[in-house]
């Protein structure tokens, strides 16, 4: 058994060497990483500002929108039930009345017509702080 030893040491050293164990190997030179090519340039083209014309829209369609059930501050759509001289009340829809004052200068559509209780009519102007509107249109229908 003394003379398998040596056989079986020798085998052992063979395959070892084969194998590679116990051999050191050198890392081989990593292969540099490819330079990065530009992302092709995009020209967007530029288009004019429409913020403007957009919220001009929405404006208008809100103020339809709003004036039609008495929430624009600027506008009224409605009954007169009370007209006098300067002061006018306007029942709007919703159980809601609006106070509207006319003013020289205030324009009434049909131009020469008569304000009278019962009419519908459309007021335009601008907002007191009390929530009057001052009217200066008034298209009666």
């Amino acid at each position: 058994m003394e003379v398998m030893k040596p056989r079986v040491v020798a085998l052992a050293v063979a395959v070892l060497f084969a194998s590679g164990v116990g051999t050191s190997h050198a890392q081989s030179t990593p292969v540099p990483a490819p330079t990065p090519t530009p992302a092709p340039s995009i020209t967007i083209p530029n288009l004019p500002s429409t913020t403007q014309i957009v919220n001009d829209v929405l404006q208008t369609i809100a103020g339809q929108a709003t004036g039609a059930f008495g929430y624009n501050p600027n506008q009224a759509h409605g009954t007169v039930t009370f007209f006098k001289r300067f002061d006018m009340q306007v029942a709007l829809q919703l159980n809601k009345y609006r106070q509207v004052k006319l003013h020289q200068g205030t324009v009434i559509n049909p131009r020469g017509a008569t304000i009278r209780p019962g009419q519908t009519v459309d007021v335009w102007g601008h907002s007191d702080q009390d929530g009057t509107l001052e009217a200066d249109t008034i298209t009666i229908h």
